[in-house]
Order: structure tokens, then sequence, then C-alpha cells
């Protein structure tokens, strides 16, 4: 069964569960203020950038994988 999106808000809400995971690991490791928005905008503006037909299991499994050095690396590049 394939789930569509109507737009990113609802993927994103779909994906909130997944980003709040990995803020609390970026937590844990010391990365303090790091926010799902940052998680968000690192994996859509690097790893997801030119990719085609995602899967939700995917994505989350990238969110739930991606290095938390990168991350907070885009982060600090982006002045965020």
């Amino acid at each position: 069964m394939e789930i569509e999106f109507q737009n990113l808000k609802e993927l994103y809400n779909r994906l909130e569960p997944a980003l709040t995971c990995k803020v609390a690991d970026l937590k844990r490791n010391d990365y303090q203020d790091t926010s799902k928005k940052d998680v968000w905008e690192f994996l859509a503006n690097c790893k997801w950038i030119s990719a085609e037909d995602l899967s939700l299991h995917q994505m989350v499994s990238d969110i739930l994988n991606s290095s938390n050095e990168e991350i907070y690396q885009y982060k600090v590049n982006n002045n965020r």
C-alpha cells in the first residue's frame, strides 16, 4: 500500500515521530541545540535533494541513521 501526501507539511507530520527520536539521540550525544527542523533541512537539502520515489520507511531509516555530526555541521554551516 502506497501512501501519498498532498504536501510537505503532511509528510513532515507523518515523519515527526522519527524526527523527535533523532533529536533525542542528538541531545543524548551533546548536540543540545539541534531541532527537528535542523534534521529535516539537513536531509531535505543533502540526502533527499535528488532522490525520487522515496518510501516512508526509507525516509524514517534516513532520519534515524543519519550522522549526528553531519547534521550538526550542516546546522552550523547554515547559521541555524
